[in-house]
């Protein structure tokens, strides 16, 4: 592994997590597919990183024709061959030789390509478009760390690479660098009064973002969302690395991999409201249904008083939450607390449950009158939550 793939592949394993995040998965005739390939529900992206070094020419046309040749031509090369190979299989196999990853249903595929070219002089160009075999996004390195770093949650960015196909199809677009797009995609969401034909940016619009109040108010705003980062880190490596048994390693696999799916913006409120729960020493939290989604959360905080039954606490009030939330099929529960040894904990519960029969309504109905679980519900300041 070169350098340059070991850091493209850690970015993407902080942002990401080991669950999505695969690195030179075996293609054909069990030689490397590529890079880094990404899959997560139904969307696959295939990363081609090149570490290129400009030669000694004087001409600078033939240092960068040489160059682009390398760096980008060779990396365009894999990914449409990784992709052909793909959309001829049904699992890829991992580069232990061993462990084999289900591929989403061909029908419901839909495919990224990310070029990754390390080494080139400032001013080279880099293109970003249709190269005959479909849309391959292609980033420098400071790209590669600044997109990755600023959009760190698997849906905002997958939800930029849409944008941004969706955005420059049919036009002619001039970008300096990836980053001045981000810039343009952050602060417009690529909405506009009319429809331009002609994208035109200057160099520097990325710089000058960061220094503008609205991305020093973005940094302040996000910091309750990292609570939800240290949550899914912790619990991969408590439950996930192999301390579960094989049946609740499932259970606790598929939960991690729920909340692991939530947006940036949904990880501001969850930890809002985490934070709020412990500053106002609140017991217990159900998120009302959330817009678009077919999910919601119990949270439970675990202290003295309900350690011994917290697990079946947390089950009970996730039926409730069921009950409650009659749309949703997936309740996801959240335990934290201090154990005995000072240590933060965290634990999950997860329930796919379609619908609830009538003699299940009324048995949960009774409990929650006997035990007064969320039977007075308290409004938070988010008007999405109780």
């Amino acid at each position: 592994m070169t350098p340059s793939e070991k850091y493209v592949s850690e970015l993407c394993e902080k942002s990401f997590l080991p669950f999505w995040s695969y690195l030179s998965p075996l293609g054909k005739n069990n030689k490397e597919l590529c890079d880094v390939l990404l899959i997560c529900e139904n969307d696959i992206v295939i990363i081609s990183i090149k570490d290129i070094k400009v030669s000694d020419h004087p001409d600078p046309s033939v240092q960068y024709n040489r160059w682009h040749s390398k760096a980008i031509d060779g990396s365009l090369s894999q990914i449409y061959g990784a992709e052909r190979f793909i959309e001829s299989v049904e699992e890829i196999t991992l580069n232990n030789r061993i462990t084999k990853i289900k591929l989403p249903e061909k029908k419901d595929r839909v495919i990224f390509r990310v070029a990754v070219a390390f080494g080139s002089k400032k001013d080279f160009p880099l293109n970003t478009g249709d190269f005959g075999n479909g849309y391959v996004h292609v980033f420098d390195e400071d790209s590669t760390f600044t997109v990755i770093n600023e959009l760190d949650t698997f849906p905002d960015f997958i939800n930029y690479l849409k944008a941004k196909e969706q955005f420059t199809k049919g036009k002619i677009v001039k970008v300096p660098k990836e980053v001045d797009f981000l810039a343009l995609y952050i602060k417009t969401s690529l909405e506009f009064d009319y429809t331009p034909d002609t994208i035109i940016i200057d160099e520097g619009l990325w710089n000058e973002y960061t220094k503008s109040d609205e991305y020093i108010k973005w940094k302040k705003d996000i910091k309750p969302s990292y609570i939800w980062d240290e949550i899914i880190t912790t619990l991969y490596k408590l439950h996930i690395e192999g301390k579960a048994n094989s049946e609740k390693h499932s259970e606790l696999e598929i939960a991690t991999r729920a909340i692991n799916l939530e947006s940036r913006m949904n990880r501001i409120e969850l930890g809002i409201v985490l934070e709020d729960m412990l500053k106002r020493n609140i017991r217990a939290r159900m998120l009302k249904e959330q817009p678009h989604t077919n999910h919601t959360y119990v949270l439970l905080r675990a202290d003295k008083k309900n350690w011994e039954s917290k697990e079946s606490e947390l089950q009970l009030r996730c039926f409730i939450a069921k009950k409650d939330n009659p749309n949703v099929t997936k309740i996801i529960g959240l335990t934290f607390g201090i154990d005995e040894n000072g240590n933060d904990m965290f634990d999950l519960a997860y329930f796919y449950l379609p619908e609830l029969n009538e003699e299940a309504k009324r048995r949960i109905e009774i409990v929650q009158q006997e035990l007064g679980y969320f039977t007075n519900p308290q409004i938070s300041r988010s008007k999405n939550m109780r």
